[in-house]
């Protein structure tokens, strides 16, 4: 079985492999809409017009421009939702590529040729910054960096417009056999998963949002 392995999927496997197969594998649930979840698609959509065509901002969403206009001043070219894949042996391939093992979209890229330095944005419209990850940060550097190979340090800044926070990290091309070998770890767990067909269940606060119904988990 061909398995594609994104940050967020990542996630999902280790929040619960139960939920992960039932969702990701076998496709039984679709993820519903809720109100905070379209909330954050609309702001994204707004940030991404902006940045790329310079669409002003809804009025709804002016209060947030301090978290897009610094974007604009630094030197460089800005890709919006730029789609980035790599094959298993880490060479960059199409984000839809027959063979693409990891992938990811960063929200905003700022790409600096001459100086060899990217910048990543990611926004997030949570209410709490508390349990930021870096986790995708890093991920997203090391996808950069495969795709292109003249930058060497990518500066990466997790927005959290809504709770008003920001998580900032950095990254350079000497990290990423380190980088790799860890989230290539992450996804051979869920291989090895697939290959048991084992998917135990990991209870916590978050079962309560579970699509499985209370009669196929007994922590529901």
């Amino acid at each position: 079985m061909q398995l594609t392995h994104s940050y967020s999927g990542i996630k999902d496997f280790q929040g619960c492999p139960r939920r992960y197969h039932q969702v990701k594998i076998l496709k039984r649930f679709r993820q519903e809409h809720t109100q905070a979840t379209l909330y954050g698609t609309e702001v994204h959509k707004a940030f991404e017009e902006y940045l790329r065509d310079g669409t002003p901002l809804p009025e709804a969403f002016a209060k947030y421009s301090t978290f897009v206009d610094p974007l604009l001043k630094f030197s460089g070219e800005i890709r919006c939702e730029e789609k980035l894949g790599v094959r298993r042996d880490l060479t960059p391939c199409a984000f839809d590529a027959d063979d693409v093992w990891i992938r990811g979209i960063p929200d905003v890229v700022v790409l600096d040729h001459e100086k060899g330095i990217a910048r990543v944005g990611d926004f997030k419209t949570g209410k709490s910054a508390r349990f930021a990850d870096p986790g995708q940060l890093e991920l997203m550097a090391a996808l950069i960096m495969a795709h292109h190979p003249q930058i060497h340090k990518v500066k990466t800044a997790l927005l959290f417009v809504v709770a008003n926070a920001i998580v900032q990290s950095s990254y350079t091309r000497e990290q990423l056999p380190l980088i790799w070998k860890k989230w290539a770890g992450h996804a051979a767990l869920i291989e090895k998963a697939v290959d048991l067909d084992k998917w135990h269940p990991i209870p916590s606060p978050l079962c309560k949002f579970c699509p499985l119904p209370p009669t196929e988990c007994e922590h529901r």
